[in-house]
């Protein structure tokens, strides 16, 4: 059976029931998400629809998270670092688990010559995996140390998206290297659309990715400024620091995608 589901007051599929599941298992479709599949005869929320899925039971969805901003606007940075620094407690040591974890993977560079192959990978997916945790942080959900490497299950999305991106932006960058970094900007928010939308292709989510960048590049080049100070400390630190930074600006990174989505809205339908 497919489902129908409505985000951001746009329909989106049809989707397997698998997908289906998946959706509402990352959080994309909550209780009060407009659902629908053949034979119903109007949108329903979820948990009029199938109230198992959205009333404690197996595969139930978490609390939609709170607004920070209205519809059509943007968040200001400190709702942003705000939004970042108040999650579920435990989060920050689970994330400090995960980058441990990542540190150990990435070993695998020492391999004599498969070394350099597996650390590209392990790479890729490793970013994948920050994506993620990014997302889950900025929804303020909370973090398992298993949610760092959602990479390795979705090897072949999670391969192609980071493959894709990076390089699209090295053959940009061969042109120039402000060019270049104008892309990384464009694709930045890629992952995280790959991760909310099984349904889309790698280059879907890229082509949305830049559309949701456009305007917003400048808006995210001055809030990952916005940490230099922190950064600067860190050097300081002898990178100690870096331990409380480092999730403080991937969630925050994460916080910004929801920000660009309620500004931007949905993806427009495709022309008939």
């Amino acid at each position: 059976m497919n489902w129908y589901y409505q985000l951001d007051g746009a329909a989106q599929g049809p989707v397997s029931e698998e997908t289906f599941r998946s959706l509402i298992a990352r959080g994309v479709i909550r209780p009060d998400t407009l659902v629908w599949h053949e034979g119903m005869a109007e949108w329903e929320p979820l948990s009029v629809a199938d109230p198992t899925w959205a009333s404690g039971g197996a595969g139930a969805p978490p609390p939609a998270p709170d607004a920070f901003a209205p519809a059509g606007e943007f968040a200001t940075f400190a709702e942003l670092k705000t939004r970042a620094r108040t999650g579920p407690s435990g989060n920050y040591w689970t994330y400090l688990g995960a980058m441990a974890l990542w540190g150990l993977l990435s070993f695998a560079g020492c391999i004599p010559f498969v070394g350099f192959v597996a650390a590209v990978v392990v790479g890729f997916l490793t970013k994948y995996g920050q994506a993620n945790l990014a997302l889950r942080g900025a929804d303020h959900r909370k973090l398992a140390v298993g949610d760092a490497f959602v990479g390795f299950n979705q090897f072949g999305r999670a391969f192609g998206c980071m493959f894709l991106t990076g390089l699209f932006t090295f053959l940009w960058g061969l042109l120039l290297i402000v060019p270049g970094i104008v892309k990384a900007f464009s694709y930045m928010l890629t992952p995280y659309l790959v991760l909310e939308h099984p349904e889309w292709s790698v280059t879907e989510a890229i082509t949305e990715s830049r559309r949701l960048m456009d305007g917003n590049k400048w808006r995210a080049f001055c809030l990952g400024l916005s940490f230099l100070g922190w950064m600067i400390l860190g050097i300081l630190t002898f990178g100690i620091l870096f331990f409380w930074l480092a999730p403080y600006m991937a969630i925050t990174s994460g916080a910004f995608y929801r920000a660009v989505l309620r500004e931007k809205g949905p993806r427009p339908a495709p022309a008939a």
